[in-house]
């Protein structure tokens, strides 16, 4: 019976101590690679534009001559006490059927924190409407004067717009998605801003007051930021054109 060296079994425990590692390198490397490139990913259906009565209207009148842009605003909430609870990835202004869609998200984490402060006794349930998404637009009343137009200026009309219909939900292993269309979203020369504004809903136990600070604000829309055209696919025109209640 051949003996086998002691340093033969220290070099294959050194191979796979070495293998161990590598994988181990390799399994850290590819959850940073998911975590920054994928785990973000909006679901694929949220990145269609989702017809409805209003937007079918719009195209019987417009055809392939409406328009659809975003604008280059902050997607991510950075206040002192909202930072990164709320993002909005994705939203589209369609002017010709007064119309928004755009996509809510929340980190899943944020859940946690929402629990800490409305002081809840449980963590608020994943993939549920606890939060109360709406649109504050507001309005130039005197358009022929521009320096009225401060924050808490009576010259400044505030309109609150809520959503069309419920939201279509998707949850992922770190965020929920919210998709929402707002419609009776008139711009017009007059409108100077346009927000989306995140408070708790009834489903947290509290009834939203907009006379408060909202949980989380972002804006959407700036009368001087430029309107960026988003061009619809042919997938997505057709699902316009044969929309049906």
């Amino acid at each position: 019976m051949t003996v086998k060296p002691r340093n033969y079994y220290l070099w294959i425990g050194g191979i796979a101590l070495r293998a161990l590692l590598s994988l181990l390198v390799m399994a850290v490397c590819a959850f940073w690679i998911w975590r920054v490139f994928f785990s973000a990913a909006i679901p694929s259906d949220f990145k269609k534009i989702q017809p409805n009565a209003a937007l079918k209207a719009a195209y019987d009148t417009s055809g392939e001559a409406l328009t659809f842009f975003t604008q280059e605003q902050a997607t991510v909430t950075r206040g002192e006490h909202d930072y990164g609870y709320f993002g909005v990835p994705r939203f589209v202004f369609i002017p010709e059927a007064n119309q928004v869609q755009l996509v809510f998200r929340y980190n899943n984490s944020t859940l946690e924190a929402v629990q800490s402060d409305l002081g809840l006794a449980e963590r608020p349930p994943r993939g549920e409407q606890i939060f109360d998404v709406t649109l504050l637009m507001l309005t130039d009343t005197t358009p022929e004067n521009g320096d009225d137009n401060e924050d808490g200026s009576e010259t400044v009309a505030k309109t609150r717009i809520h959503a069309s219909a419920a939201p279509r939900v998707e949850t992922t292993l770190l965020y929920t998605y919210f998709y929402y269309t707002f419609d009776g979203v008139e711009l017009t020369d007059q409108t100077l801003v346009v927000y989306l504004d995140v408070y708790a809903d009834t489903a947290l136990g509290v009834t939203p007051d907009y006379t408060s600070a909202a949980m989380g604000t972002l804006r959407l829309y700036h009368h001087e930021a430029a309107r960026l055209t988003q061009k619809p696919s042919a997938k997505e025109w057709r699902a316009i054109a044969e929309y049906t209640e």
